[in-house]
């Protein structure tokens, strides 16, 4: 009888702590990959997706994973250099085995590793970028959860010219395809109108004195910017030092931290957002990931970019719950695909067969004298 009893306590304890282990997501780690510039010039920006990432992740898994399992991000950092993101990216599937990739914050690196995409079938979901040139066609494992900077540059460029400013400075970077300029010129053509300059630059430089001059010389009404933050930094002090006086506009791709780094130079800074504002949290998203943050990061302050990672690892943990227990790569692709209307609380997202344009949505703020960023 004894021996009976003590069967069953075993039996009844091994069950339990099977249970308990299930709901706090200690089964087999679900591997995800990301590719981020955590040193060079993208190195605090990279940070805060991480941050925004990680923060979502820790909350699933303390409640239990994705049919209890935990999902564990492996990061590797590629210095913002495009050619290390494609080899970051092949240690990730082939030698790591990971299920999907996320968050990537280098559009130059995933458009170098769009070949390689496409032939391993591994899902990528939301890089942290609006570049034109992973947009061009459709990708069948490729997902974008943010707005693209055709429809920023068609909100920010048509608000100027229905201002009355009507000569443009263009400025984006010199390691991407043609698709990002195409963006910006495609847009004044909506107004009849055309650049007055253009000047590529390199994310990582240091000195960008032969930009500042060119566009000092051409003296445009307006300077639109996609780029990183340190060449439109160097770019606009460069700019009023010399004396001009015309308008900044900047891309989503800046981040909100230019804001800080230009200092008495932010004032009358247009940026373009494509996400609801980070301290609003009549929307609740914004609340959650607030609270999220809080507990999982404390030293990280919400921003647009945290919110963005946010919202990719919510839509992922979507995908992951509609692909059942038995995950696979192909799973996930059919099961995000298969997203309509995802209200994420004040942000929707919807994909389909034919589109992985999961969001339109553009907004646009001012820098006041106080240094806030006004909508």
């Amino acid at each position: 009888m004894r021996m009976v009893l003590s069967s069953v306590l075993g039996l009844i304890l091994s069950v339990t702590g099977a249970s308990a282990q299930a709901q706090k997501g200690g089964g087999e780690p679900i591997l995800i990959g990301q590719s981020a510039g955590l040193s060079g010039g993208q190195s605090a920006y990279s940070a805060d997706v991480r941050k925004g990432l990680e923060a979502y992740f820790s909350h699933v898994n303390k409640n239990g994973g994705i049919n209890g399992r935990p999902i564990k991000l492996l990061v590797e950092d590629d210095a913002g250099k495009k050619a290390n993101v494609l080899t970051n990216t092949k240690k990730l599937v082939e030698s790591d085995r990971v299920l999907a990739l996320i968050g990537y914050t280098s559009g130059a690196g995933v458009e170098e590793s769009l070949d390689y995409l496409d032939k391993i079938k591994v899902p990528m979901l939301s890089p942290m970028t609006g570049n034109m040139g992973i947009r061009a066609s459709m990708h069948r494992n490729l997902f974008h959860t943010r707005a693209g900077y055709d429809a920023e540059m068609k909100k920010v460029i048509g608000n100027m010219a229905t201002m009355g400013l009507r000569s443009f400075g263009l400025v984006y970077l010199d390691d991407v395809g043609p698709g990002n300029a195409k963006a910006m010129h495609e847009a004044l053509k909506l107004h009849n109108l055309s650049a007055l300059i253009e000047t590529p630059v390199n994310r990582n430089a240091l000195d960008f004195n032969d930009a500042i001059d060119k566009l000092h010389k051409a003296n445009p009404a307006v300077v639109v910017f996609i780029t990183n933050s340190v060449p439109l930094v160097k770019i606009i002090q460069g700019l009023r030092a010399k004396g001009y006086g015309g308008q900044f506009v900047t891309s989503s791709f800046a981040g909100i931290k230019v804001i800080e780094e230009l200092k008495d130079k932010a004032p009358g800074l247009i940026l373009s957002e494509v996400l609801p504002n980070p301290n609003r949290t009549q929307f609740k998203l914004v609340k959650e990931h607030q609270q999220l943050l809080k507990e999982y990061a404390p030293e990280a302050t919400p921003n647009y970019t945290t919110l963005e990672a946010h919202v990719s690892a919510k839509v992922l943990v979507e995908g992951l719950r509609r692909a059942g227990s038995n995950l696979t790569p192909e799973k996930l692709v059919d099961a995000l695909e298969d997203i309509r209307k995802l209200d994420l609380g004040g942000y929707e997202i919807n994909f389909s067969p034919k589109s992985r344009d999961g969001s339109a949505y553009v907004n646009t703020g001012v820098v006041s004298l106080d240094g806030a960023l006004r909508f």
